[in-house]
């Protein structure tokens, strides 16, 4: 079945899933060491929930008008725009020599993770029927390479010292090299993306008014999605240090939570995706998001570094139904030749959740506990998001 809808899928939305195939692998390399890293060039754990939330800040800002530049002009010089901005943001990273220098870094990253987003070519490029279970092959089948970054990951900094600021520094210099071959790929293969014109406009505000007037629940889903973006960046910035610093893991137990995670990814995916177009995505979401609230208690309470790669594989299952059922409910809350301005409408209020969260975060690892900050993403998880997704139709 995964193979008959591949092939029935546009040229340039295989090529960008095969580009972001090779990519996931390169990003990896980093994902559980970039808080350790930034600690280790000097910032404090409120510093560093500073410099997360000061990255959001180029997000926000840029979210409203970048929407509606996506559905009035070539997607593919955008993207390949944004990938271009992330070569920079990988030498700044790899030459930093202090924390403060790793904020025009993050400012960078998240401008260019905006402006080279693969996400809206996706949704033009797949008819809803395929959604999820095209969504189930990008981030399932093609996480495997991914699969082997973590050791990878592990083995370099092994090699150069361990997990300090300079066992951890080549790992940005190889991403800046693979990033800009990954981008010639793109430039020489990936071709104008087809999609639904943009009506006659009446400038940027009556175009964004028009995406209210056409979509549906859109005022619950920006709630929806504010609660979801805020749990993720309150944490995000510290569970690496947490494990780390709070329950004694090492490269080896960090790479492999990383690769727990992506595992699971991998192997439940597709079957996932397939599912979520047969029997309905609010099914699945209600089905996994119980694994996630296991995973933040087994992170809390875990007795030994071990049980942080159980909880890092239970976790795998949240980023399961993200891939396969939410972004897909997000999709069909407009027509298609909205969705550029959907998703600068909820890029700009995830952003200002994004700006605040990490700075929380911060403050409740220095003056409550470490312990704590977890629990707040499973009290919203429990009161705030299921209740609002159950008033959401499917389409």
């Amino acid at each position: 079945m995964a193979l008959s809808v591949w092939r029935r899928q546009t040229r340039n939305w295989k090529i960008v899933s095969l580009r972001s195939m090779f990519n996931r692998f390169f990003e990896n390399l980093t994902l559980a060491y970039e808080s350790i890293y930034i600690s280790g060039l000097g910032a404090s754990p409120f510093q560093l929930g500073l410099v997360s939330s000061i990255s959001h800040v180029a997000g926000t800002v840029i979210s409203p008008p970048f929407g509606w530049l996506q559905d009035r002009y070539s997607l593919r010089k955008i993207f390949l725009v944004g990938v271009a901005l992330s070569l920079a943001t990988r030498y700044m990273f790899a030459s930093a020599g202090d924390w403060v220098m790793i904020i025009p870094a993050m400012f960078l990253t998240t401008l260019a993770m905006n402006v080279g987003n693969c996400l809206t070519i996706c949704d033009v490029s797949l008819k809803d029927e395929d959604r999820s279970t095209c969504k189930g092959i990008c981030d399932g089948l093609f996480f495997i390479p991914a699969l082997l970054s973590p050791t990878a990951a592990a083995l370099v900094i092994t090699h150069f010292g361990g997990v300090n600021v300079e066992g951890i520094r080549p790992l940005y210099w190889i991403q800046l090299a693979a990033g800009a071959l990954l981008l010639l790929f793109l430039a020489a293969k990936l071709t104008e993306i087809e999609r639904p014109r943009m009506g006659r406009s009446s400038g940027i505000v009556g175009d964004y008014g028009d995406v209210f007037r056409r979509g549906t629940y859109l005022k619950r889903w920006i709630v929806f999605s504010a609660v979801s973006t805020f749990s993720v960046s309150l944490t995000t910035p510290f569970t690496p240090l947490f494990a780390h610093e709070m329950k004694g893991a090492d490269q080896f137990v960090l790479g492999g939570m990383i690769t727990a995670g992506q595992l699971i990814q991998v192997l439940f995916s597709m079957a996932a995706g397939g599912m979520a177009d047969r029997v309905g995505r609010k099914r699945i979401i209600y089905a996994l998001e119980p694994l996630y609230w296991a995973s933040i208690l087994i992170l809390v309470l875990a007795p030994s570094p071990l049980f942080l790669i159980l909880s890092s594989a239970l976790g795998g299952f949240r980023m399961i139904a993200d891939f396969v059922a939410v972004t897909p409910l997000m999709v069909n809350r407009v027509p298609i030749d909205c969705i550029g301005r959907w998703r600068g409408i909820l890029g700009m209020f995830n952003g200002v959740v994004s700006i605040a969260a990490p700075v929380v975060g911060g403050y409740v690892w220095a003056s409550v506990g470490p312990s704590y900050l977890f629990l707040i993403p499973l009290a919203i998880s429990i009161l705030v998001k299921i209740p609002i997704l159950t008033t959401v139709p499917e389409k």
